[in-house]
């Protein structure tokens, strides 16, 4: 039986201070330069550099691939020293990325092999940088609120960074790419300062390892993917997160700005491409808001009594919208789907990470975050050139069937056979 006086320590050392705000603006810097860099970067590949199609997709190709390739390392080495180090050195990183950028197109010295390695760099840094900032959220959550407080509150901040991010990158004309680019840096600098007022509680001491480095970490990883199949809760989840990378990213990055530009019969290089361009952004911008204001319920909300429940039907609701927009409807009304799939979609990604972030044991908690982090962004790339086949073959009207179909029978079947549906932040009475 624990004794009062050992109670009474425990609550007293959740009431320390963790520095979750500046942990928050740290999170959201990381995202609005994220924000910034989703139209900026196009803009340097297609018209400072101008550059061909081919050219522009390996370029993205470039930007994405170390995620890929990396996220598993990642999640091992924050599982193996204290993340906080990560995340300060990660944002210190950003401050030279942006700032050596920035120079370049100042200079007018930017060359598409630079501009490579400069998408090979920063891909590298965010496939280390996102468990590490995951694993660091559950010990610097405030002890009221608890985790999915912890988790609503840095999904505002990442949706709001990145639409913060979209808005600062529209005014690229007034203020010049360089100088944005720069301010960037500016800004990642008061992230690092931040990243450094952190004081998270401390994680549970690992024991050491004889075994050889590249064994140790191998093993690491594969200890990682034996706790999401050993539990009940995060094994279903991640397949609700690979299913949202395959039929959600791939939708939203081909698919639908397919259906978009249908909407100007075919004129895609006639001068209303600026037209395009702005009905593009349109589109995104009410994707992206309606999941902050879906983040911002939670938060308000606070725990759910039917929490699986919810998720799934946030995740089914997608599936329907998708199926919606194959329709032939007014752009008014697409955009207004778009909203509501935002809504869901803010939902849904707060829901999973927190499932994870609660069930996942301490142990492996960074590892098993960096696998959910796989399963969503290495889902992307595979929807995405399956969607571009379905669209080639079939219109992206037709296509948009398919993936939106795929998502509702993930989500049937999961209602029958998962105990996600049962899931509550509140004990069974």
């Amino acid at each position: 039986m624990t004794s009062p006086t050992s109670q009474a320590a425990a609550a007293s050392a959740d009431d320390v201070p963790t520095g979750f705000a500046p942990y928050l603006f740290a999170h959201g810097a990381w995202f609005l330069a994220f924000g910034v860099q989703v139209v900026l970067f196009p803009y340097l590949v297609r018209v400072v550099l101008q550059e061909s199609e081919v050219r522009f997709g390996l370029a993205q190709m470039a930007l994405q691939l170390p995620t890929t390739l990396f996220i598993l390392l990642g999640g091992a080495l924050a599982d193996r020293v204290p993340v906080k180090s990560i995340v300060v050195v990660a944002c210190a990183f950003a401050v030279l990325t942006f700032a050596g950028l920035g120079a370049m197109v100042s200079a007018g010295v930017l060359t598409y092999g630079l501009i490579i390695v400069y998408a090979l760099t920063v891909g590298t840094a965010q496939a280390f940088s996102t468990p590490a900032r995951d694993s660091l959220l559950s010990l610097v959550a405030p002890a009221r609120g608890g985790v999915q407080g912890a988790v609503a509150y840095a999904s505002l901040a990442q949706f709001g960074g990145q639409i913060l991010g979209m808005g600062c990158a529209a005014a690229a004309p007034l203020l010049g790419v360089g100088p944005l680019l720069l301010g960037q840096a500016v800004l990642m600098v008061a992230a690092t300062l931040a990243a450094l007022r952190i004081r998270p509680r401390p994680a549970p001491v690992r024991p050491p390892r004889d075994a050889p480095l590249l064994l140790s970490i191998g093993r690491d990883i594969r200890e990682g993917f034996a706790a999401v199949l050993a539990s009940p809760v995060i094994a279903p989840v991640m397949l609700c997160g690979v299913a949202m990378g395959v039929c959600f990213m791939g939708s939203f990055f081909v698919l639908l700005p397919l259906i978009v530009e249908s909407y100007f019969d075919g004129q895609a290089l006639s001068p209303g491409k600026t037209e395009i361009a702005s009905a593009l952004g349109l589109y995104s911008m009410c994707f992206w808001v309606g999941s902050m204001v879906s983040a911002l319920a939670l938060v308000r909300i606070g725990p759910l009594r039917r929490k699986g429940l919810i998720y799934l039907s946030a995740l089914g609701s997608g599936g329907v919208i998708l199926l919606l927009c194959g329709l032939q409807l007014p752009f008014w009304l697409f955009c207004g789907l778009n909203f509501a799939w935002g809504l869901g979609g803010g939902v849904a990604m707060t829901l999973g990470r927190s499932f994870v972030q609660q069930h996942a044991p301490e142990t492996v908690r960074a590892r098993v975050l960096s696998i959910f982090t796989l399963g969503l962004m290495g889902g992307g790339p595979l929807g995405a050139v399956v969607d571009g086949f379905l669209a080639q073959a079939f219109g992206p009207h037709v296509a948009v069937i398919f993936p939106g179909a795929l998502m509702l029978l993930i989500v049937a079947g999961l209602f029958a056979f998962s105990k996600v549906p049962k899931l509550s932040d509140f004990p069974a009475t």
